[in-house]
């Protein structure tokens, strides 16, 4: 089904990780409630009943829906919540952001076209050294830990990686009247960010990643989802004056789940044994992804890791946020093992890693 995914055995050690969700949390009701007013009449109800059918009851936004059309609060906007979430993995890593070597970022919801999204965010850290972006969503963490690994082996560490949504600011609620699929965005998807500090692990006793992965289907499939205007293909919207994204629900409806299987066929390839595995991050689409998981992959929902249900799907920051939330909830004992399967409906991408939490005492 896939085509040669790239699967690297790396030894990367995790210096730190750090997220940030914008704001207070904001339910389905009082969201709809905001936005209501801007929205076709029977449109609230609606999104309330996909809500409801996504299990998606609150996330974190960057806008306060005070107008139909919005940037970010200030405090908020992409640059911002990046770098606040760089801060907290350096931090924890023990590190200045002085001393990190590269910055690599990754999101579909830049701050700005140009200068790349990363760029605002290393002006904002303070940091002068080299920096990267990825244009990528669900699995901009995949083709992140690839580079990662490459520079690593290189001697380049230790590394900076942050992905990062705003996409709320992307939704005009009055384009509903033509596009009805606009009301699933709304209800699904968060804004956040999530970051790492990575360097080279020679001493193997410490928490790290010892596998890698990233891959894509076979075959020419329309994109899932897109975000069409503003590239050269499409300079300006048609239909709104706003950039949106569309999904094709149907399709990824059909090909979703070959994503999963797929990460879980390379990774198993690559020795991973499911039953040594103490811990799941799916990506989480929506709020009913951790029993749909749990059922492919044949092991407790309890032991998957899905929080949809309370922060949105978070797109590219999905990922660094679950890991990061894991690894402060104290439910992770030294040895335990967590398997991360990514994917992404742009053009039916698929990753993932094995991170190890240290080692046990002997």
């Amino acid at each position: 089904m896939s085509s040669d995914s790239i699967v690297l055995h790396t030894r990367l050690a995790v210096l730190g990780t750090g997220s940030v969700l914008p704001g207070a949390a904001i339910s389905t009701a009082a969201l709809l409630a905001k936005a209501g007013r801007y929205l076709p009449e029977g449109a609230p109800a609606l999104a309330l009943r996909i809500a409801k059918r996504l299990n998606i009851a609150q996330r974190h936004i960057v806008r306060s829906f005070d107008a139909a059309l919005e940037v970010a609060r200030p405090y908020d906007a992409a640059p911002k919540l990046g770098s606040r979430a760089i801060a907290l993995a350096v931090e924890q890593a023990q590190l200045d952001i002085g001393q990190i070597r590269i910055l690599l970022g990754h999101t579909t919801t830049p701050h700005t076209l140009l200068p790349a999204n990363v760029a605002w965010v290393a002006e904002e850290l303070g940091f002068n050294g080299a920096h990267l972006e990825l244009r990528q969503a669900c699995t901009g963490f995949a083709g992140a830990l690839i580079i990662s690994a490459g520079l690593a082996a290189s001697g380049v560490t230790p590394i900076a990686i942050v992905g990062s949504e705003t996409g709320s600011v992307f939704f005009d609620p009055r384009f509903v009247a033509f596009d009805k699929t606009q009301l699933i965005n709304l209800v699904q998807m968060g804004d956040g960010a999530g970051a790492i500090a990575l360097g080279a692990n020679v001493q193997f006793g410490g928490p790290r990643i010892e596998l890698a992965f990233y891959g894509s289907l076979h075959g020419h499939r329309p994109p899932g989802i897109s975000l069409r205007q503003g590239g050269s293909g499409q300079p300006a919207g048609h239909e709104t004056r706003t950039a949106h994204f569309v999904h094709d629900f149907d399709a990824v409806k059909t090909h979703g789940l070959d994503l999963l299987r797929e990460g879980l066929r390379i990774a198993r390839e690559a020795g991973v044994e499911a039953g040594g595995i103490q811990w799941w991050i799916v990506h989480p689409a929506n709020g009913r992804m951790a029993q749909i998981a749990a059922d492919a992959l044949n092991v407790p929902s309890s032991r998957v890791v899905c929080e949809a249900s309370t922060l949105g799907n978070l797109g590219s920051a999905a990922v660094w946020v679950a890991l990061d939330r894991l690894r402060r909830s104290g439910k992770l004992a030294a040895g335990d093992r967590v398997m991360v399967l990514g994917a992404e409906a742009s053009k039916y991408m698929f990753g993932g890693f094995l991170y190890v939490h240290g080692d046990r005492l002997q």
